[in-house]
This record gives C-alpha cells, sequence and structure tokens, in this order.
C-alpha cells in the first residue's frame, strides 16, 4: 500500500486501499467536534434502528452502598 499522505486527496478507483485512502484522508481533515458528532448520529441511528439496545444495569446487581466493616 502506498504511503499515505493527509495533505492530497487520494484517488479513487475503487479498491479497498482506495477506499482505505480515502477515509484516513477524511478523517484527519475532521475536528474532534465533528467527529464526536458524527458518533453520536451514528449511535442514534444505530438505537433508533434497533441495530443495538441500550445498556441497563442487571437486575441482580445491588447498586445500594454497602456498610463499612469496622477496622480490625
Amino acid at each position: 500500500m502506498p504511503e499515505f499522505d493527509p495533505e492530497q486527496e487520494p484517488t479513487a478507483w475503487g479498491t479497498w486501499e482506495d477506499a482505505e485512502a480515502l477515509r484516513r484522508w477524511s478523517f484527519a481533515r475532521r475536528t474532534p467536534e465533528q467527529r464526536l458528532a458524527w458518533l453520536q448520529s451514528a449511535l442514534l441511528l444505530a438505537y433508533q434502528s434497533g441495530a443495538i439496545k441500550p445498556r441497563r444495569p442487571d437486575a441482580s446487581e445491588s447498586f445500594a452502598v454497602q456498610p463499612e466493616h469496622p477496622a480490625l
């Protein structure tokens, strides 16, 4: 695979390597805020479509505060 240059837009001819170079180039040009917004929208879409389910605490786990044991 040729060396990746984030400053030069990759050419696209339809190979897996071309797609990977374009993905990496596009990612390098985004700000952290844009990346976070993309991730949030992807997660929202996944939850709405049912592709992933929201995580729920296990009912058998107790989150109550345990009493402190006296020092021995």
